[in-house]
């Protein structure tokens, strides 16, 4: 019997949790096999119990990956490769963890990364690095990154630079004379797009997308501790004026990019059209958004990322 197989970061809870219980439900003409990548096991295998009664001919499996750890990210590569035959693949693999994180100084790790660098894109690229090696994503199957509108800046634009150093002092943390999270944020959120157009004209038969759930509640991405709280209060107050929708709808999202529903090209930038919420469009069609069709930029940000990684 035909298996489909898919693979979900920061699954155990808010967009991740609900995106693999939405998958569930999608192929009922055909096994499904779901690994939740997350750091608490625990919680992982709560949710497990509860996805299980509700899709019992799926299979779920926990697999233990910290997104700011290398050490975690090369023990999942190893996981999945085992899990998955050699002669299969992973039809989907979703990297949803990551946020804010609670860094509020923007200091290096041991990468010569920031943790926010580190937990929402260099993590992820290096767990793509192995399931490309290992041949365990390959022609056919579909990757969707994590974007957000705030990676094309908030309220203006951001001005993207043209040098390779550009992009690797925002990812060492170094170009910011005052380092704030919401900066840092909408910089690393941007050069997630750029990087799913670098991969998708490098590897023409997958499929990479960058897909923003948009401004969805209950997704805890202020309560990571990375503002004092006065400030973190006016900020959520804020960010709930301007319009949120239901986890079901951004976690919709990411599904549609999984399951083929949309028909944006490989490499597209996937947000809402207007704010944080409603229909969704390709980011180049908006003023805000036409650089991300920058080849150029795309490759500034490819190198610089292959600079924390080879």
């Amino acid at each position: 019997m035909h298996v489909r197989r898919y693979a979900v970061t920061g699954a155990n809870a808010t967009l991740g949790l609900e995106s693999v219980h939405q998958l569930a439900s999608v192929h009922t003409d055909c096994s499904t096999e779901t690994y939740l990548l997350c750091r608490n096991e625990n919680s992982a295998n709560e949710a497990i119990a509860m996805l299980s009664k509700d899709h019992p001919d799926v299979t779920f499996r926990f697999i233990h990956f910290d997104s700011s750890d290398r050490s975690s990210i090369r023990s999942a590569i190893e996981a999945l490769t085992s899990y998955i035959p050699q002669e299969q693949m992973l039809n989907g693999l979703l990297l949803n963890a990551g946020g804010f994180t609670s860094d509020r100084k923007g200091l290096p790790l041991q990468s010569g990364a920031t943790l926010i660098a580190e937990t929402n894109l260099l993590g992820h690229a290096l767990l793509l690095d192995g399931l490309l090696s290992t041949k365990r994503i390959r022609t056919g199957s579909r990757v969707i990154f994590s974007g957000s509108e705030a990676g094309m800046g908030e309220p203006t634009a951001i001005s993207w630079g043209n040098t390779l150093q550009y992009y690797i002092d925002i990812l060492n943390g170094s170009s910011y004379k005052s380092y704030t999270p919401l900066d840092a944020y909408g910089h690393i959120k941007g050069m997630i797009a750029f990087y799913a157009a670098a991969l998708a004209r490098r590897y023409p038969d997958i499929y990479f997308a960058a897909i923003s759930p948009g401004s969805t509640r209950n997704t805890k991405l202020m309560d990571q501790g990375q503002y004092p709280a006065m400030l973190n209060f006016f900020i959520k107050g804020y960010i709930k004026l301007a319009g949120q929708h239901d986890l079901s709808v951004g976690a919709k999202r990411y599904v549609y990019a999984l399951d083929e529903r949309y028909e944006y090209p490989s490499g597209s930038f996937v947000c809402s059209e207007k704010g944080y919420i409603g229909p969704v469009c390709n980011a180049t069609k908006l003023k805000k958004g036409k650089v991300f069709g920058d080849e150029v930029k795309q490759d500034l940000v490819y190198d610089a990322v292959r600079q924390f990684l080879d």
